[in-house]
């Protein structure tokens, strides 16, 4: 079937813009992974009379576990919140295209755990799937380099290469099977088969999306990474040029406020851009179910 990308993309946007109650709900997963590094970080600069100058610090039993701990913690409520957050704006998406003007967050949030857990399995098991793929292709890389003394790892530089589009296509599918999920009240197994089958048949229309909207949002979020990471950027070299001198609260003080100031801003940017994605696989997926004639069940947008 025949469709502009263009006009895609530019209804995206104006979903995105004018329904900013969207951002709130991919803002917070975001959040939760930005906030590992003060969390984790900073305190090398607080605790202990000799943090960060004494490296030991680093290595002892509370640091570790805190360390593994506040990790697990993070990336376990980062999943959860990603797949209410994802279920919640899809649906909201999917409301806003059909017309409808206001969007209250209370009615998206409690519709949307209608599909929290369809959400979530799709999300897990492409994951996983897409995991499990990538670390048996680095596994038997990393033989065949120790094998060949690293002359290996070189000749299959260009296998790397062949690695992004394949986790473009993966992304693409758990955008597209979780659109089915919200669209047609589709089940974990439904949806991951029409997603499949939607980008089979239109492989190079989604890559093209999916390699113009990562590669926008790449952009994007460098620039808003870029004054957070400056103060990281100049530590190596004050600490090397000033041992003696050297403040280690003072420059955690600079580090806490500059996330204070900054991970809000990439919060931000990150909803913005994760609303914007998933306002164009939303409508890319309408136009194409919509139109070519698949078995769909009832949209369930109420």
């Amino acid at each position: 079937m025949n469709f502009d990308l263009g006009e895609v993309l530019s209804r995206a946007w104006q979903i995105t813009w004018k329904n900013k109650i969207l951002w709130v709900f991919n803002m917070l997963p975001a959040l939760l992974n930005l906030l590992f590094i003060p969390i984790v970080f900073i305190p090398m600069f607080f605790i202990g009379p000799n943090s960060l100058i004494n490296q030991d610090f680093v290595d002892q039993p509370y640091y570790v576990s805190m360390f593994i701990g506040t990790n697990l913690v993070l990336t376990v409520l980062s999943v959860l919140f990603y797949a209410a957050g994802s279920s919640s704006a899809y649906l909201g998406i999917l409301r806003a295209e059909s017309g409808r003007e206001q969007l209250p967050f209370r009615d998206l949030f409690q519709d949307g755990l209608g599909y929290f857990w369809r959400i979530l399995g799709t999300t897990l098991l492409v994951g996983a799937a897409a995991s499990a793929v990538f670390l048996l292709v680095f596994g038997c890389m990393m033989i065949f380099g120790m094998a060949t003394m690293g002359l290996g790892m070189i000749c299959l530089q260009p296998l790397f290469l062949l690695l992004y589009p394949a986790m473009l296509i993966a992304y693409a599918l758990i955008e597209q099977s979780q659109a089915g999920v919200v669209a047609d009240n589709l089940g974990v197994t439904g949806a991951l088969s029409q997603g499949w089958a939607l980008i089979r048949a239109h492989f190079w229309r989604f890559f093209l999306i999916s390699l113009v909207i990562y590669f926008g949002i790449f952009i994007l979020s460098s620039i808003g990474m870029l004054p957070f990471m400056v103060p990281f950027i100049f530590l190596p070299l004050i600490m090397g040029g000033a041992q003696s001198s050297i403040d280690p609260q003072g420059i955690g003080w600079v580090l806490l406020i500059t996330s204070i100031l900054f991970l809000p801003v990439l919060a931000l940017i990150q909803g913005l851009s994760l609303t914007f994605m998933k306002s164009a696989f939303m409508i890319l997926y309408l136009r194409l179910t919509r139109s070519n004639g698949l078995q769909t069940a009832p949209q369930s947008i109420s």
